[in-house]
């Protein structure tokens, strides 16, 4: 992966291979959406920033980072609750 810069807003972040190849693109640019901003710049994917990454946010990565604990009778409910939508195999 390599660091790209927002020309919008100035955040860093890491853009893949595989959804930037996909990108309409001029030789080393491509037309990349900014995960932060929304907005779509033509940025050079091959060459890497070396800023540190600003994106996501250090408070995003821990609440992702933390999964749930729940209880035996939580975790029944939660059981209980997603089996009302498998369907039904004959």
């Amino acid at each position: 992966m390599t660091r790209v810069k927002c020309k919008k807003c100035g955040v860093v972040f890491e853009q893949g291979l595989g959804g930037a190849a996909l990108a309409p693109h001029i030789g080393p640019l491509h037309y990349v959406k900014c995960p932060s901003c929304g907005k779509r710049s033509w940025l050079n994917i091959y060459t890497s920033v070396k800023d540190p990454i600003t994106w996501p946010p250090e408070e995003a990565k821990q609440q992702q980072a933390a999964p749930q604990e729940l209880s035996e009778e939580e975790l029944e409910r939660k059981r209980i609750d997603e089996s009302k939508y498998e369907k039904a195999q004959s």
